[in-house]
């Protein structure tokens, strides 16, 4: 692996344990992977309303809405497809 000076790490001011005593809960990431038109963005709007009925804070981020803003400029062709990723 190839030495990288130019990358810091940065302390933040709002800590983990800041965020979970405002929150009232502990952070997690879930992920719902699969092929094209499983039904992750389905399953993953339910599961986050769910979660906000209970009270739980979330955040959705959608491959597809990233693809859409951030990655507008690409295609589907293998090379941005991993180009898609890579960002």
């Amino acid at each position: 692996m190839s030495e990288r000076t130019h990358v810091v790490w940065h302390e933040h001011n709002v800590t983990r344990a800041d965020r979970e005593r405002l929150c009232g809960h502990r952070g997690c990431v879930v992920w719902f992977t699969g092929l094209s038109g499983c039904g992750k963005s389905t399953v993953a709007n339910l599961v986050d309303r769910r979660l906000h009925e209970s009270g739980v804070h979330t955040f959705l981020l959608d491959g597809d809405n990233v693809r859409m803003g951030l990655n507008k400029n690409l295609g589907f062709s293998a090379e941005d497809r991993a180009e898609n990723i890579r960002r």
